[in-house]
């Protein structure tokens, strides 16, 4: 009888003890947040580390950053669930998305110029394009394939406005930066090119923007995303999305916390709110 109890009692003992190893497990579980490698790894670091330390204390999970090299190896790790979270433009969000339904929205980015923004075609005024339709048989220059303020954006504007994207204009090689742009647009080397819209008035000091015109804005899209993966459970990315919400644009603690990566804050955000975005990367052959 007392060898019974003691191992009735042993039994107990190992039980609690597991249950209290499985809850310490999950208090301190860590949750890996990728970011899409715009910058280095140092810079990246340097502007989310104050984010991550605040998503840890809010959530009481511990939230480390993952930087992958390039755009191909952030899309792996999201695709195999090696990350909980991701950080990226809009364009590889909608990407990632489209083959891989667990993907879920959790705050929309705040940034100086607010929660969306646009694209620009822009042409000399010497040039004699004032208007969109005046664009066919021309020389057109864009930044990347998958630039979305840059590229995407403008070939949806060009297509409503009635222009065949594949045939009515030469399609120049990618300028690579925005200023590659303005600067062909300047020197004549294009007719017309496309750029953020934000990015124009940065380019005072490389071009005369008084030799500059504006044809065309796109439509607004929204900003980026902070969305979670398959690997994220529901519980952990309800207490995500609520520690995001908290940090309204513009409030003294979205600027302490988000402020180094140059966002001001986040906002509330559908994955329905990028089918405008969708529309216009299946014309530009990007989605």
């Amino acid at each position: 009888m007392f060898t019974m109890m003691k191992r009735l009692v042993f039994g107990v003992f190992c039980a609690v003890f597991l249950v209290a190893g499985v809850m310490a497990d999950s208090a301190f579980a860590e949750l890996k947040l990728g970011l899409l490698p715009r910058l280095s790894a140092t810079e990246m670091t340097a502007m989310f580390t104050p984010l991550a330390n605040y998503l840890s204390k809010a959530t009481g999970e511990k939230v480390s950053l993952v930087i992958p090299k390039d755009f191909d190896a952030f899309k792996a790790l999201v695709v195999s669930g090696q990350v909980d979270m991701g950080f990226a433009n809009p364009l590889v969000y909608v990407q990632l998305k489209k083959d891989n339904a667990s993907l879920d929205t959790l705050g929309l980015a705040s940034e100086k110029a607010g929660t969306k923004f646009r694209g620009i075609i822009i042409a000399r005024k010497d040039s004699g394009i004032e208007k969109l339709m005046d664009l066919k048989g021309r020389k057109l220059i864009f930044v990347e394939e998958d630039s979305a303020a840059g590229h995407i954006f403008q070939m949806l504007t060009l297509s409503k406005a009635g222009l065949d994207v594949k045939k009515d204009f030469t399609k120049l090689p990618f300028a690579k930066k925005h200023t590659n742009v303005a600067l062909a647009v300047f020197n004549k080397a294009a007719d017309a090119g496309g750029i953020r819209e934000d990015d124009l008035d940065k380019m005072k000091d490389v071009v005369d923007l008084a030799q500059i015109r504006t044809i065309a804005y796109t439509d607004y899209y929204p900003n980026w995303p902070l969305f979670s993966t398959k690997k994220m459970n529901a519980a952990a990315a309800e207490k995500v999305k609520a520690a995001l919400l908290k940090l309204r644009p513009n409030s003294p603690e979205a600027d302490q916390v988000a402020g180094p990566a140059k966002i001001t804050g986040f906002t509330p955000v559908a994955d329905k709110d990028y089918d405008l975005l969708r529309q216009a990367a299946k014309v530009a052959g990007a989605l």
